[in-house]
């Protein structure tokens, strides 16, 4: 499929995600196995040190370091013939990894959706409104301004399913495609046992992350000229091309 495909494919989802979501009791069902009401713990101690050190801060940090070599190794290598053909790759994915966390955690701010942590039906103290439903207005309870979606822990993982785009031969895309959402549910799991999210935001991270990487592959590819695009952007490409070209031609 091709990435303009791939939009389509991962719009269509957010929006089956998003309604099933919020028309089903899904998210409290999944949460409720990792939760042991009648001790009002979760089925893994947010507090544990080595699930913190290796799940949460040790692999953000693999990733910052991760990003910063291929930042390193693509300014080092912009020369080199031999690695022009992974140039177009290593930009879509050094600006995954950038774009995809800061886009969730831009929508954390404006989401207004609590942690299953923070909710009544988990030990909390706040009522459980899901997707597009307003708190009750009876509460007792102020509720603040909530960030817990979508999942932004694991935003860091689906970023690397971007590394798709590295490779020309559809097995090892599908390898790297398989390591990404290792990595990613891997991430977004440790966050749903510590009950910092559902399952609804670990997922839309994810659709949301295979959005933005197509989205970014779609414009180096216009920018750069990688493949043909789509009829109703060639006149687009043509006048991107011509301008180009005066530059080049004003500056010799």
């Amino acid at each position: 499929m091709s990435a303009y495909k791939h939009i389509s494919a991962a719009l269509v989802g957010l929006l089956i995600c998003l309604l099933w979501f919020a028309w089903t009791p899904t998210d409290l069902w999944v949460q409720s196995l990792f939760y042991n009401a009648s001790s009002q713990e979760w089925l893994w101690n947010r507090g544990e040190p080595l699930g913190k050190f290796f799940l949460y801060d040790g692999i953000k940090a693999l990733l910052i370091a991760f990003g910063l070599v291929l930042i390193v190794i693509f300014f080092v290598t912009r020369k080199s013939l031999a690695l022009k053909r992974y140039r177009s790759g290593l930009r879509i994915l050094i600006l995954s990894l950038i774009l995809v966390p800061a886009s969730i955690s831009g929508l954390k701010q404006v989401s207004n959706i609590a942690c299953p942590r923070d909710l009544i039906e988990f030990g909390g103290n706040i009522p459980y409104a899901g997707f597009f439903m307003a708190q009750p207005a009876d509460t007792k309870v102020r509720v603040s301004h909530q960030r817990c979606f979508p999942a932004g822990h694991a935003s860091g993982g689906f970023a690397l399913l971007a590394l798709s785009f590295l490779f020309g031969s559809k097995r090892n895309r599908k390898i790297a495609i398989w390591v990404a959402m290792a990595i990613g549910w891997t991430m977004g799991g440790y966050k749903m046992l510590i009950g910092d999210h559902f399952l609804s935001h670990t997922l839309t991270t994810m659709l949301l992350a295979w959005l933005i990487i197509n989205l970014l592959a779609v414009v180096d590819r216009f920018l750069f000229g990688r493949v043909p695009v789509p009829a109703e952007l060639q006149p687009y490409q043509q006048g991107k091309a011509a301008f180009f070209e005066t530059i080049r031609d004003a500056s010799t």
